[in-house]
Parts: structure tokens; C-alpha cells; sequence
């Protein structure tokens, strides 16, 4: 059995043996076309490729673009075939499909109409972008703080997809995961795939009407949840000491992890961060809550779990802290998409001395 060719690779071969004219060849040429049923097009059924399988026959390719719309083989005998078209997602998934028993007599030409295997055959594509942000904003994109992007559609999360948070911006599309034909509802939120907790932002929600290969086209905008802040700590061990900012060394204090809360009644119901134990430092935070803040430090001794020192259970008790008594502590407004700007802190720069318990 010999292994079906392109007439392509055929007709260039012929042109240069001079063998184009003959009319020995007892064999005949095959197109193959593809159409969606309902006028369909690849980019509104989500279709990228089409694979083509001809019972018996050896194809020398049998997988193409979907939007060249037609293929043509060569060296096949008089007869009678079946031919299936199947039409892969991005994925390699089989989303549509056709069947078409044909005989060929003659050169031949068959046209075949795809038709949804689900009916989840809807798609949308989406493109984003973010509202204006200040100072040390995170950026999206591979490598960033921003490297992920989750879809919400009809207030459930997606959990078998996520987007590249650059594969979408500005004029970058993707495609949603397949739908039911009609009304959806379409949400997305922008985080960190190390962090995993952190909404950064989100969009609104908008209602996108789907419908069966034809993929509506839809643009939105991300809005901060976050913002920046740069907070500084020392240990002291005395007022007077923090008065002449004579800082402990961090080997003289037993300290061996710390935590910096933000709290808007009480300690515990704001974010918390972990700080190591480094006990006279900084940090730069580009995702804390939007909100009026005030905030703390809990430094505990060793023996305790590493980022839960201050929490119930922990085995470490707290052993420096801010005194509210000594030194009232600061009030913090923190707004969304302004972040830490060096050339101008206030208000984002914060410093709390720790005193000893």
C-alpha cells in the first residue's frame, strides 16, 4: 500500500521531470474541504487544526491549519472511501467532527460539514488590560508578580484553566474554555502563582452572549485591589534607647521569626506577611488591602512555626513588639493601584520600634 502524498509535493516533482502531461497514472487526486455546519468559522468554534482519517489509507500528513479550509492528496486508485474530518481545540482536543462516504472516479472533490461533538460548542475571546497605577506597581508577565490570570464565568471559578497574564494584554486575545450557546457571565482576577492568595486585581463582571461558531471578541480592564507599602522595624530595649535610636543587634534579641499585620480594629483581621527573623530591617509590600490600617509586628524566639508567629497554638511565644503606650502607633490609608513610590513615600512609609515584653 503506498503512503498517500500531497499533490503538492507531486506536481512540483512532475514540473521538473516533464511528466505533468501524462495521462498513465491510473491513480487521481483528492481535495478534501471542511466547513462548519450553522456558517461557523476556526477562530468561532475555537478549531485550530483538522485531522484527517481515511479508513485504510496511510496518510504521508494527516493534521493541518483549520483556516486553510481544503487539502489535496494524491495516488489514490478508483473506488469507494469514508473519510472523517476532526476538528482539535488548542489543546488537541476533538471538539468537532464530520463523516462523508464518497467514490472517486475522477479527479474528486469532497466537502465535508463538521458538526459539534458537545453541546459546550461556544467560545469567546478575551483581551485585557489594567487601570493606571502609581510608583512600584506590580507588572504583568511572565517572571512577574503578575504572571496569572483566573476566569470566572457565572460566579464559579474555572480550576482547570488559567491564563498567562501577558497572553491576554492589550492586543493579545485568548479564547474561554467551550460554552453552552447564550448568556454568560464573565469575570477575571490577576494574581501571583507563587503568592495564591493575593486578589491584585479584577475586573468587573460583563455578560457575554455566545453563540454556536461565532466567537464574540471582548475587551476588559483590571482594577487594583492593592497597594503599596514600605515598612521599616528596629528592636529596642528601652524608650530612651529608641529616643537615641540605639538599636538592639538581632543576635542580643532571641528573635526568630516575625510577622507584620494590618489591622483595622484589632490585631488578626487585616493581611499578615512573614519577615524572617531579620529584626532590624525593611520591606517594600506591593499587595496589601485596600483600607485604613494600623500596623503591627509580632517577633517571636525559636521553637515556633516559621510566618505563624503571633497566631493561635504556635509554640513560640512573642517576645518584642510595638508598645502602644511607649510609642502610638501609625494609621495608614492604603489605596488601590498606588503603590511605593521612593521619590515620594508619604504615606506609604511606615517604621515601628520593637520593645522588649
Amino acid at each position: 500500500m503506498r503512503i498517500r502524498g500531497l499533490t503538492l509535493w507531486l506536481s512540483l516533482l512532475a514540473g521538473l521531470t516533464g511528466l505533468a502531461g501524462c495521462d498513465s497514472n491510473p491513480t487521481r487526486g483528492l481535495t478534501i474541504a471542511w466547513h462548519f455546519a450553522g456558517g461557523g468559522t476556526c477562530a468561532g468554534t475555537g478549531v485550530t487544526q483538522v485531522r484527517i482519517v481515511i479508513a485504510g489509507e496511510p496518510l504521508s500528513q494527516d493534521t493541518f491549519d483549520c483556516g486553510s479550509g481544503a487539502v489535496t492528496f494524491s495516488d489514490f486508485y478508483p473506488g469507494s472511501y469514508s473519510v472523517i474530518v476532526q476538528g482539535l481545540d488548542g489543546g488537541g482536543d476533538q471538539t468537532w467532527s464530520g463523516k462523508q462516504d464518497f467514490t472517486i472516479r475522477n479527479d474528486t472533490t469532497v466537502d465535508v460539514a463538521l458538526q459539534p461533538q458537545s453541546a459546550q460548542n461556544a467560545v469567546a475571546y478575551l483581551s485585557w488590560t489594567f487601570d493606571a497605577a502609581t510608583g512600584q506597581a506590580p507588572q504583568c508577565g511572565a517572571g512577574q508578580t503578575l504572571d496569572s490570570v483566573a476566569i470566572y464565568i457565572d460566579d464559579a471559578a474555572t480550576t482547570d484553566l488559567s491564563y498567562n497574564c501577558e497572553d491576554g494584554l492589550g492586543s493579545r486575545q485568548v479564547i474561554t474554555p467551550y460554552l453552552d450557546p447564550g448568556d454568560h457571565v464573565i469575570q477575571l482576577v490577576a494574581y501571583s502563582s507563587v503568592d495564591l492568595v493575593t486578589n491584585y486585581a479584577q475586573t468587573n463582571p460583563i455578560t457575554v452572549h455566545v453563540t454556536t461558531g461565532q466567537a464574540p471578541a471582548q475587551n476588559l480592564t483590571f482594577h487594583w485591589r492593592v497597594g503599596g507599602v514600605q515598612a521599616a522595624w528596629a528592636a529596642y530595649a528601652s524608650v530612651g534607647d529608641y529616643d537615641s535610636d540605639t538599636r538592639q543587634p538581632c543576635g542580643q534579641t532571641g528573635i526568630a521569626d516575625m510577622v507584620l499585620g494590618f489591622y483595622a480594629s484589632s490585631p488578626g483581621d487585616g493581611p499578615a506577611f512573614s519577615l524572617g527573623n531579620s529584626c532590624n530591617a525593611s520591606v517594600i509590600l506591593d499587595n496589601v488591602q485596600a483600607g485604613t490600617w494600623t500596623p503591627y509586628i509580632d517577633a517571636c524566639g525559636p521553637g515556633g512555626t516559621a510566618g505563624q508567629c503571633g497566631l493561635p497554638g504556635n509554640a513560640a511565644p512573642v517576645i518584642y513588639r510595638e508598645d502602644p503606650a511607649r510609642v502610638q502607633p501609625p494609621q495608614i490609608s492604603v489605596t488601590p493601584g498606588q503603590f511605593f513610590d521612593p521619590a515620594s513615600p508619604v504615606p506609604f512609609q511606615v517604621f515601628l520600634p520593637l520593645f522588649h515584653l
